[in-house]
């Protein structure tokens, strides 16, 4: 995992040298490659993401210029992402949390 660290960060360094204006770095936790203007009037909450340097490359310039971005892989089975008005569901054996405690109003004065 360190050797993979070592040249995601090494990666992260030459694509922050193609994308003069951009913040980029890569996540050790996430394994990808991330960007943001470091322009102020830019950012308001611009985040790219990509799983490759290339990807991340295709996603600036999609988000700097409108290039359209290549046709890609399909995501693998069971991953895809959640349209508005759905509402996310627990995972297979997810219970609530059960509360020892009453809540305030349900408390009654005792003799």
């Amino acid at each position: 995992m360190t050797n993979e660290v070592t040249e995601g960060k090494t990666a992260a360094r030459e694509l922050a040298a193609r994308l003069p204006g951009w913040m980029v770095w890569y996540g050790e936790h996430t394994r990808r490659y991330w960007a943001t203007p470091r322009s102020k009037a830019a950012a308001r909450g611009v985040l790219a993401e990509a799983d490759t340097p290339e990807e991340l490359v295709d996603v600036v310039r999609h988000m700097t210029d409108g290039t359209p971005l290549p046709e890609r892989a399909p995501e693998p089975q069971g991953v895809r992402e959640i349209q508005g008005s759905e509402t996310m569901r627990p995972f297979p054996g997810h219970t609530e949390p059960r509360h020892s405690r009453e809540p305030v109003g349900a408390r009654t004065a005792r003799d």
